[in-house]
C-alpha cells in the first residue's frame, strides 16, 4: 500500500481573508479619490454657471451705455435683468464715463456653503472690454479660465 493512496487532495477554491481585505482597501482608496475629484468638478461647474450668468449682463450694459442712458437706467430693472438667480444676488454700477468701471456687475454668491460672503464681478474697461474678478476667498482651481489671475 502506498503511503498517500487514501489521502484525497483537498483543493480549496476562493479567496483568503487577506486578499479580500486588500481588494476592499484598494476600492476604498479609489472611491476617496473619485469623490474628491467629483466635488472639485461640481464646484467648478457652479462657478462657471455664475460666470455665465454675469456674462448675460454684458450686452444690455453696453447697449444702455451706447444709447447714452442716464445714471438712473443703470440698475437691474434698467437692464431688464433678474435681480437674483439660484447662485447670485446681482448689483449693477453706473459706468464711469471718464475711465473703467470697476465692479460694474457683481454677483454676491448665495446658496453655496463653501463660498459664504464671496463674489464674482465684471469690470468694464476704458477700451470696452470686460474683465472678471473673484473675491479672495475663492480657490483659483474652481474659477473659470477668464477669472483666473
Amino acid at each position: 500500500m502506498k503511503p498517500f493512496q487514501n489521502c484525497k487532495l483537498n483543493n480549496q477554491y476562493g479567496f483568503t481573508l487577506i486578499e479580500i481585505m486588500i481588494v476592499i482597501a484598494i476600492i476604498g482608496i479609489l472611491a476617496a479619490i473619485a469623490t474628491a475629484s467629483y466635488q472639485v468638478q461640481v464646484r467648478q461647474t457652479q462657478l462657471m454657471t455664475i460666470y455665465q450668468e454675469l456674462n448675460h449682463f454684458r450686452l444690455p450694459y453696453q447697449t444702455l451705455l451706447a444709447g447714452g442712458a442716464g445714471v438712473v437706467a443703470f440698475s437691474i430693472d434698467g437692464l431688464n435683468m433678474p435681480t437674483s438667480t439660484k447662485y447670485c444676488q446681482f448689483t449693477v454700477k453706473a459706468p464711469n464715463l471718464e475711465g473703467s468701471t470697476a465692479d460694474a456687475v457683481v454677483c454676491n454668491i448665495q446658496n453655496l456653503p463653501y463660498l459664504q460672503n464671496q463674489s464674482l464681478s465684471l469690470t468694464f474697461t476704458e477700451n470696452g472690454n470686460w474683465e472678471c474678478k473673484a473675491s479672495s476667498g475663492i480657490l483659483v482651481s474652481y474659477l473659470p479660465q477668464a477669472c483666473r489671475p
